[in-house]
């Protein structure tokens, strides 16, 4: 959205309605504001000298990290000494439930919530700002798998993999608990710690896992439990490089210190050490939170970064990256990294210093819709009470920020700034990797202020991590909503459109009731008088926006704007009004209602209200399957009790009733609907079209309907009678034979384990290793014991995969000469137009094993098997087509492209099957000259499922470089290409079609594709 920099006109002075509308505001109307200044809209900021502030924090940084490292017998006491001002508090990040499992890429629950009181009160920055509006909707569904596992235990030990009651909190609380292992760990309940974590892994029966996970990951000496009640449950293991100390959480939580490892003596208080979530869960029937029904299943987010996982090594057009990695040699653990900026030189103070991280922090001075602006330009993240957990952003943009906090119902605040990370996560053999900054955005449960902006940084190993840019924003209380019509709905900005503008009053106090009454009169006024003119329309006042007239941050008057439609909400666009005085005002709390259902403005017609109450239920309208025509004439179907689950959720939006759905999914505010669910007031809106999931029986008092043109309903798919099952025979370390059985579309697993010879623990060691085998439904974990005393066993992690029985493994992909050759010069190619090879024939059809090609001047490369020319490769073409099966659980997969030489397409879902153009491609990536551009695409996917994708590289004169890699949530990689080879890897996850057609329909013959 682009924000109109000129003022809205009030058409009249502020001293003139004022004395119009007897309203005493003395003389500060007359004072002339400075534009764009945070001041106005209430915020705190304070002008610094930013280089000083900069090098008074890495002094501060700098000497604590020092004294950390006071060498044997050396007194710590002198060490340890400092100002309060001059303590800064680890840095602790929290999981949310929108955010994927990988592996070591974010901190404990602790490690963005500092575990110190100490305030900097000198990095406070003066900035000025503006904002983009939030995306429509935002995913925050946490991917999750429940499996059962077998277990053995003895009276001296706790099995890893369960827990019994005896062995689960309140009871365990400062107890010593030796694993299977025989590693000893200090339990404390209700507790986190006070350090980051280095890396995370998911628990599946209870917090002992964790102690289990702990023993064989490298460098880890304590871990915090996050999970169920007391210990119990699936959960997430965050693992300490550093023990800590204990600090007061919920009873969610568990902390455990390897014995071996020292223990801070000296714990930290409640107040402050506030609690965080790490997972982070979503209520399911809160304001603008997603619900079950607005799961996304194929829908997808484009990330543009620097891939934690690329290749840095280049084609000869590209020899450079644009952020230096650490040397693979010394570095081997790469962190996510969504957002592509270093400073040059890459150091703490120039990070600090950094005038491009300031701007885009700065630019932010306007609030989101629904928010206000409490602070800006601070360097330090919050200690504040409440803290909710974070989410790592691909830029610097507050309204996708406060998606993330409109998604829950407990969140009232946030904090956004860029955070100096390392590139790789920093351990003894990469002790101060390279860094590039991250956005963070933090969520709290109650308001924020700058007093408790205080945690300026802190040392990981030997990489000094400081923070700059950081912003505060305030949830705004919402406006009361009014009868007849729909909101309040926050805007970015106030609405103003000639085209559909009404008329304006001014009130002196914010009442919507004033401006609704307005609304109403202007719509009998105008009906009245073209019923007198005997006209046949009139215009009525279909909506109206309420909202501040401010001035150096005081509230002068509520404006009220009225509009003829609803579509004024899509003109919020301005932020200032000028007087005819010259008088300028901030415009902030803007809020629009939408009459409902909307007066069309006819004299022969009577206008009446929709059902309300209980009459405008899905029950009272109809039963499942029934016919229904809205007020706007559009047919729906009913489906009352019903949910599609994981399809395409495109947005929500909260409602007084089930009726009121309709005429939002019919107005085009969520572009594609052709229907909704409706769940604890509140509407998700859906893209059903070409569906084959057919709505399921719902029983959380879900209701649904949909368009009968655009969706089959229950016919959408034909659910197979009969289940075939096969029975394999396993030995495993319980006591008893036992049988697991578990069902994957129509094939089903009977699993009968047999028990095995189990050896002392004292002395055996495990190691965890990671199997891609079955075709179970769920996500299992499998202990094999070793074979003799001191020998070394093994934990295995066995992920479900596809049935291959029917040829299909590996991907197709089809080679062709490439008639848009030479015209690649123009920037992003526009002369490619991938759709032009769907009626041509291949001159090579190939199963690839991988995804990538690269072919240097006057080289003749092997592509998938394929022996070619140099002439061949030079102007090459490739066309992928493949399924993936989400065998590593429900939650969102990736797709990273680090280059292309000259451009790759990718398309996921329907597009990729049929109708595919580069207008409708998920991902295009084209060649830069120089630096490279990685693109990164995630997508949401439910566990088990099968997901049609089409990947085409085209390459238009003499170089062609491709690479592609592919994540799952748990950070495993999929697919892989080797940076300037003609190899890669792929895993069993990709097939080139389902065995169960089902599931999924084969792709097109190549030069017969539509």
């Amino acid at each position: 959205m682009r924000f109109i920099d000129t003022a809205i006109p009030l058409f009249v002075g502020l001293s003139a309605l004022a004395e119009a509308q007897d309203v005493d505001f003395g003389k500060v109307y007359s004072v002339k504001p400075q534009l764009k200044s945070a001041s106005n809209t209430g915020s705190s900021t304070s002008s610094v000298n930013t280089a000083s502030t900069a090098s008074s924090i890495v002094s501060v940084l700098s000497s604590r990290h020092a004294a950390t490292m006071v060498p044997s017998g050396s007194s710590s006491s002198s060490s340890q000494k400092s100002s309060s001002s001059a303590k800064a508090s680890s840095s602790s990040k929290s999981s949310s439930s929108a955010k994927s499992s990988s592996a070591s890429k974010s901190s404990a629950a602790s490690s963005r919530q500092s575990s110190s009181s100490a305030q900097s009160s000198s990095s406070k920055l003066s900035s000025k700002s503006s904002s983009v509006k939030a995306p429509t909707t935002l995913s925050t569904q946490k991917a999750t798998s429940s499996t059962k596992q077998s277990s053995s235990s003895t009276s001296s030990k706790t099995s890893s993999s369960s827990a019994a009651a005896t062995n689960l909190c309140p009871a365990v609380n400062n107890k010593e608990i030796t694993d299977s292992k025989g590693k000893v760990y200090t339990i404390k309940c209700s507790s986190d710690t006070n350090v980051g974590s280095f890396t995370s892994k998911s628990a599946t029966n209870s917090y002992t896992d964790c102690m289990t996970i702990c023993d064989t990951t490298s460098g880890c000496v304590a871990f915090s439990y996050v999970g169920g009640d007391n210990g119990s449950g699936s959960g997430t293991c965050w693992m300490k490089n550093s023990a800590g100390s204990a600090i007061a959480a919920g009873k969610n939580y568990v902390a455990g210190f390897l014995k071996s490892a020292t223990v801070n003596k000296g714990k930290a208080s409640v107040s402050s050490s506030k609690k965080s979530s790490s997972s982070s869960k979503m209520a399911t029937s809160s304001k603008k939170a997603s619900s079950s029904s607005a799961k996304v299943s194929t829908s997808v987010k484009k990330v543009t970064s620097t891939s934690s996982k690329q290749s840095t090594s280049t084609s000869p057009k590209s020899s450079s990256t644009k952020v230096k990695r650490a040397t693979a040699t010394t570095c081997s653990n790469p962190n996510s990294i969504l957002y592509n900026y270093a400073p040059n030189p890459n150091t703490p103070t120039q990070f600090l210093v950094d005038s491009t991280l300031a701007a885009l922090s700065a630019a932010q001075w306007y609030p989101p819709a629904g928010y206000s602006t409490s602070f800006t330009g601070q360097f330090g993240g919050l200690f504040a009470p409440n803290y909710l957990g974070y989410q790592q952003l691909s830029s610097y943009n507050t309204s996708a920020c406060a998606a993330y906090c409109n998604a829950r119902s407990d969140c009232n605040a946030f904090n956004i700034y860029f955070e100096r990370t390392p590139l790789f996560i920093p351990d003894d053999s990469c002790p101060s990797p390279n860094a590039a900054a991250t956005i963070t955005c933090a969520l709290y449960g109650s308001s924020v202020d700058a007093s408790t902006a205080t945690n300026i940084g802190q040392y990981r190993k030997d990489f000094m991590v400081v923070i700059q840019g950081s912003n505060g924003y305030n949830l705004n209380p919402a406006p009361a909503s009014v009868s007849s019509f729909q909101g309040p709905n926050a805007l970015d900005a106030v609405a103003y459109s000639s085209g559909i503008y009404l008329a304006q009053q001014y009130f002196s106090t914010y009442d919507v009731t004033q401006c609704s009454a307005a609304c109403t009169a202007y719509t009998a006024k105008s009906k009245s008088t073209a019923q007198s003119n005997k006209a046949s329309t009139y215009s009525p006042c279909n909506y109206f926006n309420v909202f501040n007239l401010t001035l150096n941050g005081q509230s002068q008057m509520m404006g009220c704007y009225l509009f003829s439609t609803s579509d004024a909400q899509n003109y919020d666009t301005y932020r200032t009004a000028k007087g005819s005085d010259g008088t300028v005002y901030n415009l902030t709390n803007s809020y629009g209602y939408a009459l409902y259902p909307q007066d069309k403005g006819l004299t022969s017609v009577t206008w009446s209200a929709a059902p309300t109450g209980t009459g405008a239920s899905c029950a009272s309208l109809g039963k499942a399957g029934d016919a229904l025509i809205d007020y706007n004439t559009v047919n729906y179907t009913l489906g009352c009790g019903y949910d599609v689950q994981y399809s395409n959720d495109i947005g929500n939006q909260t409602t007084p009733d089930f009726y009121s759905c309709f005429a939002i999914c019919d107005s085009g505010a969520y572009p594609g609907c052709s229907g909704f669910a409706y769940l604890g007031n509140t509407c998700y809106f859906k893209n059903l079209t070409g569906s084959s999931r057919t709505p399921q029986l719902d029983n959380y008092n879900v209701d649904m309907a949909w368009l009968p043109a655009s969706y089959a309903g229950f016919g959408a798919s034909t659910v197979a009678a009969t289940v075939t099952f096969t029975t394999t025979t396993i030995a495993w370390t319980g006591a008893s034979t036992t049988t697991v059985t578990s069902i994957n579309g129509l094939q089903g697993t009977i699993i009968v384990e047999t028990p095995g010879k189990v050896t002392a623990a004292t002395t055996t060691t495990y190691v965890t290793t990671a199997i891609e085998s079955g075709t179970a439904s769920t996500i299992a974990t499998q202990t094999i014991a070793p074979t003799g005393t001191g020998k070394t066993g093994t934990v295995q992690v066995i992920y479900p995969t596809p049935a291959t029985t029917c040829g299909n493994k590996g991907a197709l992909a089809g080679l062709y000469s490439n008639t848009f050759s030479n015209l690649q010069g123009t920037t992003s190619y526009p002369a490619f137009k991938p759709e032009s090879f769907k009626t041509k024939t291949p001159y090579a059809i190939q199963t690839a094993s991988y995804m990538g090609e690269y072919n240097y001047l006057n080289t003749a490369p092997t592509v998938y098997g394929k022996a070619l020319t140099y002439a061949q490769a030079s102007v090459l073409t490739l066309n992928h087509v493949f399924y993936l099966f989400a065998g590593h659980g429900t939650g969102y997969y990736s797709i990273n492209l680090p280059q292309a030489d000259d451009i790759t397409l990718v398309w996921i879902g329907q597009n990729a099957l049929s109708g595919y153009t580069r207008a409708n491609a998920n991902m295009l990536q084209t060649y830069v000259q120089g630096t490279p551009t990685p693109v990164t695409l995630a997508f949401f996917l439910s566990a088990n499922t099968y997901t049609p994708i089409r990947v085409i590289f085209g390459n238009g004169a003499e170089v062609g470089n491709f690479q592609m890699n592919m994540y799952a949530p748990d950070g495993t990689q999929i697919l892989g290409s080797n940076a300037g080879t003609n190899t890669g890897m792929m895993n069993p996850d990709i097939v080139q079609f389902p065995c169960d057609t089902t599931l999924g329909g084969k792709f097109a013959a190549f030069g017969k594709e539509t």
